[in-house]
Parts: structure tokens; C-alpha cells; sequence
């Protein structure tokens, strides 16, 4: 017997913001959170500076390499990154520099940023909204 069941092993994420900078901003806290529970909390110092561009189609694309990036950048770093500055952001580009802290461990591994399912742009009531996946 065979059969199709589904994976609960996703964490979804809803983010509302007035900009666009602060959406991509909570987005990043948001997967820090999930990589490191309160690993930002209270940084005194950074020990890590680097720069990150991105290019994309659209926004949503935009968002989940932003993320997949800094995530990549997490591991091979042993870093948070918890606070971007954004030198340039449209809607397909963004620009930042990425100032992090290492720590000694996550507390959770996330695989990837899926695109699967991956939304940001304007809402109906003139918000950002993004919905992002992670898969844990």
C-alpha cells in the first residue's frame, strides 16, 4: 500500500510591514528566531561584517534568495546575522551589509527557503506581506 501523506516538518512565517525594508528586515529576525531563540536579543558587539547582492525576477524571488543567502552565509559563518543595512532595495534588487554574531549553535536546522508556496508583495490594504516556508 502506498500513500501520500503530509509533511509537517515546515515552518510557515506571515509577515505584515509598512516597507519594504522592514519587511525583509522582520523577515530575517524572524529566521534568526527560528535558527537561534533570542540569539539577538542582546548583542552588545558584532563580529562579523559581510556584503550580500541580490538579484531577482520579483519580489518574492527577491525575498527567499535574500534569506537562503544569509542562511548559507549562517552556517559557513557559525554566525546571526542581526542587523542588514540596506544600501539599495527594490523590488528586484537589494543590497546590504550584514553585521552578525557568533554563536556556538542553532537550536534548529533549517534545510531551506522554499519558493514553494513563497509570497511578498502588496497586500489589499496597502501592506507588504510576505508568507515564507522553511524547511526544518
Amino acid at each position: 500500500m502506498i500513500e501520500l501523506l503530509k509533511h509537517t516538518a515546515d515552518i510557515e512565517i506571515k509577515v505584515l510591514a509598512p516597507t519594504l525594508a522592514v519587511l525583509f528586515k522582520d523577515n530575517l529576525g524572524i529566521m534568526n528566531d527560528v535558527l537561534k531563540k533570542g540569539g539577538c536579543d542582546a548583542v552588545d558587539h558584532y563580529d562579523c561584517l559581510m556584503d550580500l547582492e541580490v538579484n531577482a525576477a520579483d519580489t518574492t524571488i527577491l525575498l527567499v534568495d535574500f534569506l537562503s543567502e544569509i542562511l548559507s552565509l549562517s552556517y559557513v559563518q557559525k554566525t546571526l546575522f542581526c542587523n542588514a543595512y540596506l544600501s539599495e532595495l527594490s523590488e528586484h534588487k537589494i543590497s546590504a551589509r550584514l553585521y552578525g554574531k557568533w554563536i556556538d549553535g542553532f537550536d534548529e536546522e533549517i534545510k531551506a527557503v522554499t519558493a514553494h508556496g513563497a509570497f511578498a508583495g502588496m497586500n489589499g490594504n496597502g501592506m507588504w506581506e510576505s508568507h515564507i516556508i522553511f524547511d526544518i
